[in-house]
């Protein structure tokens, strides 16, 4: 799947969990910001956007018993070891990564636990 262009959250992303769905808009405002004013406290607020969403999403997976609740742990602590990594100015190719990353995640991972939890 490409970029949208705006950059934002749409239907197509829609995993019909509420909460998922908030926090995913919020995953997509944070990058879309980061592009936008590539500051060191937008940064500071992408990554923590991340790290807040994939710990709740983990745990509803756990609470769940989703089936693939490791390998989906380890897809996002895979991300974050990227993301950990960026510095501000973050470059124009990471930020890229990271929307394309998340444009691909939802629908090819996230998607899988859809009516599972």
């Amino acid at each position: 799947m490409g970029i949208p262009a705006p950059f934002a959250w749409n239907e197509s992303f829609a995993t019909s969990y509420k909460n998922i769905d908030l926090e995913h808009r919020t995953l997509f405002n944070g990058l879309f910001a980061l592009s936008e004013f590539n500051t060191r406290d937008q940064l500071a607020a992408c990554k923590e956007c991340f790290v807040m969403h994939f710990r709740d999403e983990q745990t509803q997976m756990e609470n769940a018993n989703f089936e693939l609740f490791e390998e989906h742990r380890g897809i996002h602590e895979s991300f974050l070891e990227k993301m950990g990594q960026w510095k501000a100015p973050v470059a124009q190719k990471d930020i890229k990564f990271g929307m394309e990353w998340l444009v691909d995640h939802i629908p090819k991972e996230d998607f899988k636990y859809k009516g599972k939890l």
